[in-house]
């Protein structure tokens, strides 16, 4: 091999931690941010090849450049597993990355006293680099033409686009006696019964805040599936994703076809063809709510550039940045919360659409990151190691989210007419008894499922509708009933099933009896 092309692999190993995270998570990201992560990170590496460059000269110091940019690659990633490697030593950080950096530097003169030597180890890397780049590119290449396959011989995706035909309804079919609609989706938000029983938390002020407004609150509502990806394309068609294991494989994780069922769901289609808009409010990380090929308009909470606030824009960026030495650019949670405060500010202006308007949002929140502390003021990143400090910053988050939304909420019904249908949503419940660290879907205890299905609800619902929400609700079903009571949809509840998984196989699902959940 010339030695010119060996001079060039640190490139190559600048490219394999994003690749390997996507391949490890097919379907979790979008091929524009990929290729805007990748991009970054091999600009990265030649920021710092320059600089090695331009401080290393003299005899045979071209051939140690790549060598010493690869060892600063190895040192920028490597730092969760020298953190690992310290705690079971029972070592400072400090001193163990003293060591290896001492050990580095002494290899590195070693070898440039040996250009033969120093040539071969070039070499070496740069058919590893080539053999694990290519690799792992075939393995994204064949995931993504795997996923296109799928969706498109899909036969859940093709029943969910049959049109539903429509018989009456509650409202004049003229726009201006429309109501909007919005569906604003909280996630990770518990019950009243999960919050009292685990958290010991009192959340009645808030729901009677609601209440006072209008707002049905039932007495039990559950998630049918314990992980966003599944919950909400569910909740948006109003069907079951049972089907999704035969299609996809139930020892996959990919994500493509819920993502998938998720952006072309049966509520906005179907909303659309009743002469409404359909606004998307999109997360600011999550990877199957950060966009929307759909929709009729998106929401921007906000326009130009901004590198820390880049870095947090998707989970891609954000699970990279944290395994290296570049985490400390993360800071605080200030981004976080800037977007979900702007996404509701952005939804009280809705009511100033013209047209009638079918209005999504995803709010991560009270989901960790732990964002906000309870007067709303932005939390500090602190680590989260007992279950008290995770129940303490639960719940401060969940205080000021709740005070968040009351206000939204109030601004949209006092400029809203006629009076607009509000759905506020809980994906799913919590995670405090660690559910997700069982070793199987058939190991999860009652007590932990109970904390997970057991997700918030609260449905403002004129005319009449809120009678419809008054006793027990699975989020599957919460717009088959706004759908058929005001527009006469034609279609039938689903069974108010549920269904337990693990995050590693989301599609091994283990059905759960109700009855075993209690009250």
């Amino acid at each position: 091999m010339s030695r010119r092309p060996t001079l060039w692999y640190p490139f190559l190993f600048a490219a394999l931690p994003v690749l390997n995270t996507l391949t490890r998570n097919p379907g979790g990201t979008r091929l524009d941010d990929a290729a805007i992560t990748l991009a970054a990170s091999l600009l990265t590496c030649a920021v710092i090849y320059g600089i090695v460059a331009a401080g290393l000269r003299g005899r045979a110091s071209g051939a140690l450049v790549p060598l010493v940019v690869l060892i600063g690659i190895f040192l920028i990633y490597g730092k969760a597993a020298v953190g690992q490697f310290t705690r079971g030593l029972g070592m400072p950080p400090v001193a163990v990355l003293a060591a290896l950096a001492g050990l580095l530097i002494l290899a590195v003169w070693w070898l440039s006293r040996r250009p033969p030597v120093l040539d071969r180890v070039n070499t070496f890397f740069t058919l590893t680099g080539l053999l694990m780049v290519g690799w792992l590119g075939v393995r994204f290449a064949a995931d993504q033409a795997r996923a296109r396959s799928v969706v498109r011989n899909s036969e859940l995706a093709r029943r969910l686009a049959q049109p539903i035909p429509v018989r009456g309804a509650a409202f004049a079919s003229g726009p201006a006696m429309k109501p909007d609609i919005y569906l604003i989706v909280l996630d990770e938000y518990a019950n009243s019964a999960v919050l009292r029983e685990l958290f010991q938390f009192d959340n009645r002020p808030f729901e009677d805040s609601l209440r006072q407004l209008g707002f049905t609150i039932p007495r039990l509502v559950r998630s049918n599936y314990v992980h966003t990806l599944l919950s909400l394309p569910s909740l948006l068609n109003f069907s079951h994703l049972t089907r999704v294991p035969a299609e996809v494989g139930d020892g996959s994780s990919d994500a493509t076809l819920p993502n998938y069922l998720l952006d072309h769901n049966r509520t906005a289609t179907f909303l659309r063809q009743q002469g409404y808009r359909y606004l998307f409010f999109p997360s600011q990380w999550w990877p199957s709510t950060t966009r929307s090929r759909t929709a009729d308009w998106e929401f921007q909470a906000w326009h130009g550039f901004n590198l820390l606030r880049e870095i947090t824009r998707s989970d891609l960026r954000r699970s990279l940045l944290s395994t290296t030495a570049f985490d400390v650019l993360e800071g605080d949670y200030r981004w976080d919360a800037d977007h979900l405060q702007r996404t509701l500010r952005g939804l009280e202006q809705v009511p100033r659409v013209p047209e009638p308007t079918f209005a999504f949002a995803h709010l991560v929140s009270p989901h960790w990151p732990y964002v906000f502390k309870a007067d709303c003021r932005v939390a500090a990143p602190i680590p989260l190691r007992g279950r008290a400090e995770r129940q303490r910053a639960y719940t401060a988050q969940l205080q000021c989210l709740n005070r968040l939304v009351l206000h939204t909420v109030t601004a949209i019904i006092q400029q809203s007419s006629p009076g607009p249908i509000i759905v506020i949503q809980g994906d799913h419940g919590t995670n405090l008894l660690r559910y997700s660290s069982a070793p199987s879907a058939q190991a999860v205890t009652p007590a932990q499922l109970r904390e997970r299905f057991g997700a918030f609800g609260a449905y403002y619902m004129p005319a009449g509708g809120g009678r419809l929400f008054a006793d027990t609700v699975t989020i599957v079903n919460v717009f088959q009933k706004v759908l058929s009571h005001y527009f006469g949809a034609q279609v039938q509840p689903a069974a108010d099933e549920l269904y337990v998984s693990l995050e590693r196989t989301p599609y091994r699902f283990r059905s759960v009896d109700p009855a075993t959940l209690g009250p």
